[in-house]
């Protein structure tokens, strides 16, 4: 009994297991925390980092809002989340230190060195599989560190379909058609859009953030 006893306390802990949900969060909406809500649950995952993103090389024609207030917006988002899920749920400003132009592996290879007792795996939507092959070192992503994959509504049986094997499907997301573009064209209008955290919408009002947006 003692043996057995010693052998368990000098047992390594458990790695925790983490998901990473990249984004410009430029803002951050309701159907974002949704997604991370659902890998909480289905992902196999302890916690959820919304990495906020400093350039998505695929949206390099837009003016993306300064780091700063994407990052105090989506912890403003957060905020949002009743406990106690929220405490598994943080803002990470890691890939705003990386070399650019950001590269999802190289993010994820960095978080792997930075926290070697922890498992990374990659939260992506449905509607960038059909990219995903363009993305650098696509297979290395799937080995290394896997998917978790939340689909789009609508669009749940064609995304499915390009799924990898082994990948993670979460089901059932409450995503209410939620997208930052159209959010952004509404508060450059004067209009309180839908699916926004009030105190996020207010931060955005105090700034002027997207007063001159245009599409």
């Amino acid at each position: 009994m003692y043996a057995m006893s010693a052998l368990n306390h000098d047992a390594p802990p458990p790695r925790r297991v983490i998901g990473i949900f990249g984004g410009t969060f430029d803002p951050p909406h309701c159907g974002h925390l949704a997604v991370a809500s659902a890998a909480l649950q289905q992902g196999g995952v302890d916690e959820v980092w919304l990495m906020v993103s400093p350039c998505n090389p695929f949206k390099s024609g837009r003016r993306i809002s300064p780091e700063s207030d994407r990052l105090a917006m989506t912890r403003l988002a957060i905020d949002s989340i009743p406990q106690p899920q929220r405490r598994y749920i943080r803002v990470s400003d890691f890939e705003t230190h990386m070399p650019r132009p950001s590269y999802t592996i190289a993010t994820l290879r960095a978080l792997a060195e930075a926290y070697p007792d922890c498992t990374f795996r990659l939260i992506v939507g449905g509607d960038n599989l059909s990219a995903f092959g363009r993305w650098k070192s696509p297979d290395e992503i799937i080995r290394d560190f896997g998917l978790i994959v939340y689909p789009r509504p609508g669009d749940e049986e064609a995304e499915c379909d390009k799924i990898p094997p082994g990948c993670v499907i979460l089901q059932g997301v409450a995503l209410k058609g939620e997208n930052s573009t159209a959010i952004r064209r509404a508060l450059a209008r004067g209009g309180e859009p839908e699916g926004v955290p009030p105190q996020v919408v207010r931060y955005i009002n105090d700034k002027g953030l997207y007063n001159e947006y245009t599409d």
